[in-house]
């Protein structure tokens, strides 16, 4: 975790994150702009990041629920915002646990954590929930490769 602080002394984590999110809306029609991720907050002392993805009509399953995909894929940018923050990083590999459905009309917000960083493994911890309830509608965890520093 030592470098992992020394990387956050050389540049302020939220300013990284909006430098990171205005690219990603910036890339029109990419899916990462299509999400459209929001910051919600941020904390250097607690390594976290936490987004929200509003529940877009395009998004929706035949249940008028988020689709299972999508919200991977909001977990993903959640991790990888941050992951890619330390080091540009591809996904590895990740696990997610759905736990309650995401209606049109909320959002899901998520948190993430690193767990573990090194020379070229990232891991990250992710909790996602609703935004009406603050109920858990979901949970992840990925490691990222480190593609250079």
């Amino acid at each position: 975790m030592k470098q992992l602080n020394e990387l956050l002394k050389q540049e302020k984590l939220e300013e990284g994150m909006r430098r990171i999110l205005v690219i990603i809306n910036n890339e029109k029609g990419h899916t990462n702009q299509l999400m459209e991720p929001r910051l919600v907050s941020c904390s250097e002392k607690e390594q976290t990041v936490t987004l929200e993805f509003p529940v877009l009509e395009w998004q929706l399953n035949s249940n008028s629920v988020m689709h299972g995909g999508i919200v991977s894929t909001a977990f993903d940018i959640a991790m990888g915002i941050l992951a890619n923050y330390l080091h540009i990083s591809v996904t590895g590999n990740m696990a997610i646990n759905f736990t309650k459905p995401i209606p049109i009309g909320d959002s899901l917000i998520i948190t993430s954590k690193v767990t573990s960083f090194g020379k070229r493994l990232i891991t990250l911890s992710a909790e996602g929930r609703l935004k009406s309830s603050g109920l858990i509608a979901g949970s992840a965890i990925a490691t990222y490769a480190a593609v250079r520093s």
